[in-house]
């Protein structure tokens, strides 16, 4: 079986490893009022698709987290 490609979050020029996806999402409101531009970038491996995927995360108006921009890297 192949290791599977864990999540980074890039935030505030330094880089932050998870094991799961899950854990990234609980730790993401923290996460984004640490961060000096309000925006952090997640990198993963989708389940079943080859590559890597990217996404843009912030605040939307009502300070709720929700991805601002993704895609394949």
């Amino acid at each position: 079986m192949a290791r599977a490609f864990k999540p980074h979050v890039h935030i505030n020029n330094s880089t932050i490893v998870y094991h799961r996806y899950s854990e990234v999402k609980k730790d993401m409101t923290k996460l984004l009022e640490r961060s000096e531009t309000k925006e952090i970038s997640v990198s993963r491996h989708r389940r079943g698709e080859w590559g890597e995927w990217y996404e843009t995360w912030g605040f939307n108006h009502e300070r709720k987290p929700f991805i601002i921009k993704e895609g394949w890297m």
